[in-house]
């Protein structure tokens, strides 16, 4: 291997010394420490891939760019080295401008190969850092775990391409983790005495929460925003029409939480149907958006109805909307959306002629759920509770009423 791609891929793998190339997204610090880097706040699913260590499996986490996946990277690879030694831990991020035009499997088990010659081993644990960007990766995975190799950990940007590909080709080999920015008790963990205001206007990317200045925090929501279109959408599948996807990414941001048809978003955007259908599950690729359909036990009626789509963040969703209205009820019930996405609950909507803003379900017994930001509910509210328990035998209700009951059910 080139000297010079070796010592790019050494400076990545520096555990617990100053290291040119460590990343500094999410909560790392840009300035790095000589005996222990800057590992941020321990995050939940930090802790749970932590217990599938000595697992065959092969261990991804898929979520938004900047929402901290190379943050659970780091603080997994810091405690892998305390416990087995450096030499067993190699990290590459594919995101490396000295790895274009090397993005293949050969690159990876030729950086393998080094790694043994210049430690003496090959490593035990290895971590694909936005390996979305690899052909042909989730094969070099699979014979990885198949043939016991190592520990394989990835992570990537993209909803279809870990969660699908990961699914076919490694068939019951590996497990999933979705990072989302921070939850609303993540967020006031960074920021002790933070209330679901200041969880509303900021959000929960980490680098953000960390950012005081409120004028740099927007901007950076911004670029996020435009990278995900540019990079995440655009270059990826060959998008031409940037300026219409972007109006449509900024519509959907725009009405979180309110019912979308495709006659709406037409009407709105000039675009066809067909455009449009592929352009939403774009926007659901790259993590700018999730949809919520109307609840049915029929999937295919289901998909005929109007769906919500929620923003996955709201400091985001601030940040490009082109509402002027701080509706503080809508935002409540992004957030709780948010977290029901965050607790695999894939939410739906309910309306005839009253309305439930989510049911989710646990196996058939179906649970309705309605947020009312004020202390007072209106009787609509509860009426729509009401009607759901009586045409759904064995349903179950959930009103969550006032900041403090949201803000309790959100830690």
């Amino acid at each position: 291997m080139e000297e010079r791609l070796w010592k790019v891929v050494e400076s990545w793998n520096h555990w617990g010394e100053k290291a040119s190339g460590q990343a500094s997204s999410a909560v790392e610090s840009k300035s790095q420490y000589k005996k222990k880097p800057y590992l941020g706040i321990e995050r939940k699913v930090t802790r749970e891939a932590w217990r599938l260590i000595s697992g065959p499996e092969a261990v991804y986490f898929y979520g938004p760019r900047r929402s901290g996946k190379t943050t659970v990277c780091i603080q997994l690879l810091w405690r892998l080295s305390e416990k087995y030694g450096k030499k067993s831990c190699l990290y590459l991020n594919f995101e490396e401008p000295a790895f274009a035009g090397r993005l293949g499997t050969d690159f990876i088990s030729e950086i393998v190969a080094q790694h043994g010659k210049v430690h003496g081993q090959k490593p035990r644990f290895i971590f694909l850092d936005e390996v979305q960007g690899v052909a042909g990766w989730e094969k070099w995975v699979r014979r990885a775990v198949d043939l016991k190799e190592c520990k394989v950990f990835a992570t990537g940007s993209s909803a279809k391409l870990l969660s699908s590909e990961f699914a076919t080709v490694l068939s019951g080999r590996g497990l999933g983790f979705l990072v989302l920015p921070f939850s609303f008790s993540e967020f006031r963990v960074a920021i002790p005495g933070a209330d679901l205001e200041d969880y509303f206007s900021v959000g929960g990317y980490p680098a953000i929460v960390l950012e005081k200045d409120p004028v740099k925090r927007t901007r950076l929501l911004e670029e996020y925003f435009d990278a995900a279109i540019a990079r995440d959408i655009a270059a990826r599948y060959e998008v031409r029409d940037i300026a219409s996807l972007r109006s449509l990414a900024v519509f959907v941001l725009t009405n979180s939480g309110k019912p979308i048809s495709y006659n709406k978003l037409r009407a709105s955007t000039g675009l066809s149907f067909d455009a449009i259908k592929l352009y939403l599950s774009y926007i659901e690729d790259a993590f700018l958006a999730f949809q919520v359909p109307q609840f049915s036990y029929s999937m295919k009626k289901a998909m005929e109805k109007p769906r919500k789509y929620y923003a996955y963040d709201l400091g985001m969703q601030a940040a490009v909307s082109k509402s002027y209205s701080p509706d503080m009820g809508r935002k409540a019930e992004t957030a709780v959306a948010i977290e029901l996405k965050r607790r695999e609950a894939e939410p739906q909507y309910y309306s005839n002629g009253n309305e439930v803003d989510f049911v989710v379900r646990k196996g058939l017994k179906p649970t309705a759920i309605n947020i009312c930001y004020s202390d007072r509910a209106p009787e609509r509210e509860r009426a729509g509770l009401e009607q759901f328990a009586a045409m759904h035998k064995g349903a179950e209700t959930l009103m969550l009423v006032g900041r403090k009951a949201i803000s309790e059910w959100l830690s």
